[in-house]
């Protein structure tokens, strides 16, 4: 199969590597459409060290199972492969699996190729009327969604205002999520004047750069960029007895 295979810093190459071949509990699925994550532009960069090259980086990949039970289904890839067995899966944690591995992590190729397979797990049904492009945002969608679910459960009042910091995947999703979820009042910050513009025409909720913050405080603060002087900004704008989430 053709597959971009990061080689080294700054450095890809679009060339042929080894069929993967489906076992007795997993499902071989063909690639349509995949994103690009700020961790593999991490890699990219020569910024991760547990992604070494030479490695198929992506992991927010959706397509077509071909072959088996499943032929010709159409799915989205829960990126992280886990035991299933341990206290922390079976107590629905399995982001804290002992030996919880990751596709575009080693031993795990990514999906920045033509297929990859994938326990059946780890596979969700996408209808036919969403598309494959945006079926491959469901993995970063759901880091926003389960950000705001678990804000919401700490809080000891109903959340009415949240601000989320950074307009970029995570941070739209996550501002998406909170109105999915019942807060209205949504105010995202982001520095970037091009970005804020594009945002500000397609979503309905504020868009602001961060010098606009003022002394605001809002119930909920969701750092979607998560550097110092973000967390600072977050611990800033929280009001006593809110929830920070990053």
């Amino acid at each position: 199969m053709k597959a971009l295979v990061y080689t080294g810093v700054e450095t890809l190459e679009f060339r042929d590597v080894a069929d993967p071949v489906a076992g007795s509990d997993t499902h071989l699925i063909r690639i349509d459409s995949v994103g690009i994550c700020g961790s593999d532009m991490h890699a990219y960069l020569g910024h991760d060290d547990r992604r070494p090259a030479p490695l198929i980086l992506g992991h927010e990949g959706a397509g077509t199972i071909v072959g088996g039970a499943m032929d010709g289904a159409r799915v989205t890839i829960n990126p992280l492969v886990t035991c299933g067995t341990c206290p922390a899966c079976q107590a629905g944690r399995d982001n804290l699996c002992p030996t919880r591995q990751i596709i575009s992590m080693p031993p795990r190729e990514g999906a920045f190729a033509q297929f990859v397979t994938m326990p059946e797990a780890n596979l969700v049904i996408v209808p036919e009327h969403v598309s494959f492009e945006k079926a491959a945002l469901a993995e970063p969608i759901a880091c926003g969604w389960h950000a705001v679910r678990l804000g919401k459960g700490i809080l000891e009042s109903e959340a009415e205002t949240a601000l989320v910091i950074g307009g970029g995947a995570i941070g739209v999703g996550a501002a998406l999520s909170l109105k999915a979820q019942g807060i209205s009042n949504v105010t995202l910050s982001e520095p970037n004047e091009v970005r804020c513009n594009y945002l500000e025409q397609i979503v309905d909720f504020k868009v602001i750069s961060p010098e606009r913050l003022s002394d605001e405080m809002f119930d909920m603060v969701i750092d979607g960029v998560g550097f110092d002087a973000t967390r600072a900004t977050a611990s800033a704008h929280a009001r006593p007895g809110g929830v920070i989430m990053h």
